[in-house]
């Protein structure tokens, strides 16, 4: 989760599940090699929020995880179902009122959109474990392609 998420916690809290770390090494993807890693049961997401600064877009904040453990809440099901946020790799922008599931003791209303981003595997913390897979897969397509050659002579 973004540095500037730690400094805002304390109104958080009700809404985030507290992260593994904060960190501002999300949003580069040179940096992110050092990061911690969970196994997700789940989907992996990747959730980006405008970050604004008296009314100026600075940026993008971000919250990586399982889906099962970034909203205290969970996300609104209806709206992941209806996106095929657990069917397909895909990025999406959407409300956050539609997206997540209010608290019982939330007393503002939920503004502004974030977009959420769904993977599979490790993919959402590291690009190394998605690209050692897709390369194994071909090595080991382009190996059994050489055993199923034809038995006849090249002509």
């Amino acid at each position: 989760m973004s540095l500037s998420y730690q400094t805002s916690w304390k109104y958080l809290h009700t809404t985030y599940l507290s992260p593994k770390v904060f960190t501002d090494r999300c949003k580069d993807p040179q940096l992110e090699r050092a990061m911690p890693t969970i196994g997700c049961s789940s989907v992996c997401v990747s959730l980006m929020e405008p970050d604004i600064e008296a009314g100026v877009l600075i940026g993008f904040k971000h919250i990586r995880g399982c889906m099962d453990r970034v909203l205290r809440n969970g996300f609104n099901e209806s709206a992941i179902r209806t996106h095929r946020f657990n069917q397909n790799n895909q990025c999406r922008t959407l409300s956050r009122a539609s997206l997540f599931n209010p608290t019982k003791e939330q007393e503002r209303d939920v503004l502004g959109e974030v977009q959420l981003c769904s993977c599979y595997g490790d993919r959402c913390n590291s690009g190394a474990a998605g690209s050692r897979f897709h390369f194994f897969t071909v090595f080991f397509i382009v190996l059994i392609a050489g055993f199923l050659r034809p038995p006849w002579p090249d002509i």
